[in-house]
């Protein structure tokens, strides 16, 4: 049906996306303006208002031409129904979403009463992205709470303090260490080859993977914090064998001089 421009509400902060782009809304228009028929508009009505839930675009392409009508698809609920419509929509058609758009509506559902206790995986499915993407900006958001601390000032205005460099002390730029000798260099430069080279071939394969780039972005973090485990775990792994080979070294100078000790004793009962 058609849905006049005039009645239709955009103020229920039921837009996903960070800004409209205003390219896309000239480009929208002058393809109506040719005859060409776009797709239409989904609209929530809750018994008084008629709340836009998909199609910012198009209804401000529309505007721009001073139509008086567009065509909708009218749909019972809430504007927090409108709401979480909106930030399902673009995963499965029209504009695609940046990752910018992404994080925008992943952190909203997040700080919303009802969506935030849903799985990683639920609002990953809604809004068409990884649950690693959605973890990380959930992360991302408990990490700027646990440094952001809320005051009031002397005029009674609120505020916000960032506490991350509180009680920090400035670190010193250290005097470099001269090397033992040239081994340890080499060696340790063959080593930041190595892994720089593990780095290179990750990222080629991350490349070449069909995927988003906000989902290369999130598996790229994974695969380095997983390398870097590794490192850390061949680390201690190497400490442990080293401690092994000394515990057993020992052990078996025990056992020497526990043997030592027996013939001797065995010589003194003899005599």
């Amino acid at each position: 049906m058609n849905l006049e421009l005039s009645v239709i509400r955009i103020d229920g902060d039921t837009q996903a996306r960070v800004a409209v782009n205003e390219e896309v809304v000239r480009q929208y228009s002058e393809r109506m303006a040719e005859g060409e028929k776009f797709p239409a508009i989904i609209i929530f009505h809750d018994g008084s208002d008629y709340w836009l839930a998909d199609g910012y675009h198009r209804y401000f392409a529309a505007k721009k031409l001073d139509m008086q009508e567009i065509e909708a698809e009218i749909e019972t609920g809430t504007v927090s129904d409108a709401m979480l419509y909106a930030f399902g929509a673009n995963s499965k058609r029209g504009l695609s979403m940046s990752d910018g758009d992404n994080r925008n509506v992943i952190r909203r559902m997040l700080d919303h009463e009802e969506w935030g206790k849903w799985s990683n995986n639920a609002i990953g499915r809604h809004v068409g992205v990884s649950s690693m993407t959605v973890g990380r900006v959930k992360a991302s958001m408990q990490g700027e709470k646990e440094t952001k601390k809320t005051y009031i000032n002397k005029q009674g205005n609120k505020g916000v303090m960032d506490t991350r460099n509180i009680g920090r002390k400035k670190i010193l730029p250290e005097t470099p260490e001269e090397p033992d000798n040239k081994a340890n260099e080499m060696s340790e430069a063959l080593l930041e080859c190595e892994a720089e080279n593990q780095s290179l071939k990750d990222k080629i394969s991350i490349g070449n993977w069909d995927a988003s780039e906000i989902e290369k972005i999130d598996i790229q973090e994974v695969v380095e914090g997983l390398r870097e485990q590794i490192r850390v775990l061949e680390i201690d792994n190497k400490s442990l064998r080293e401690s092994r080979d000394m515990y057993q070294s020992r052990n078996a100078e025990m056992i020497k001089t526990i043997s030592s000790l027996k013939a001797k004793n065995k010589k003194l009962e003899q005599k």
